[in-house]
This record gives structure tokens, C-alpha cells and sequence, in this order.
């Protein structure tokens, strides 16, 4: 089944966070594909962050182990130097049941 990595947060260091995208490039193996990247999300409930991110993976243990790596593990911390008011989740999707 499909999955998702979804985050969200504010960008306090833009510098910073460009260093981190440019070295995040573990996030996108195993059949990652990027879905969402807008800087500039618009609340509708809550109080979310400016930035999304939205990552599909054609399962959630490629999600997990992408997300795990140590590759990726020596560069997230940029990213959460980087930006406030963070929060990232692995979801899986949604697959309308049959009737």
C-alpha cells in the first residue's frame, strides 16, 4: 500500500534550510516521489505551518527505511534548526473498500 511522509512547519533560517535541501536527498530513495512542496500553506484549521511537504512511497517500509536511513538521520537535524513549529508523520493511504 501506498504511503506518505507529510511535514509541515515554518522556515526561521532560509539559508539553513536550503543547505538541507540540498542534502536530503535520502528522503527520495526507494520510489520516492515529491507531491507537495509550498512554502506558502494556507490555514484553514489550526496553526500549521507556511511549508508543506508531501512524499510518496509505494509502501510504508520504504517510507520508514527512507526516513531511518542513516544517511537521512545525519542531515534531519538541519532541517529541525531550521524551521519552528515542526511536526512530520508516515501515513498510509487510503484504498476505497470494494463493496
Amino acid at each position: 500500500m501506498t504511503a506518505y511522509l507529510v511535514a509541515n512547519y515554518d522556515v526561521v533560517d532560509l539559508d539553513a534550510y536550503r543547505s538541507y535541501q540540498q542534502q536530503a536527498s535520502p528522503l527520495m530513495a526507494g520510489g520516492a516521489k515529491i507531491l507537495v512542496l509550498d512554502d506558502r500553506s494556507e490555514a484553514k484549521e489550526g496553526e500549521p505551518g507556511a511549508q508543506t511537504v508531501v512524499i510518496e512511497y509505494p509502501t510504508r517500509e520504504a517510507a520508514e527505511a527512507a526516513y531511518g536511513s542513516e544517511e537521512y538521520q545525519s542531515v534531519v537535524g538541519i532541517r529541525h534548526g531550521a524551521t519552528a513549529n515542526g511536526r512530520a508523520v508516515i501515513v498510509d493511504g487510503f484504498e476505497m473498500p470494494s463493496s
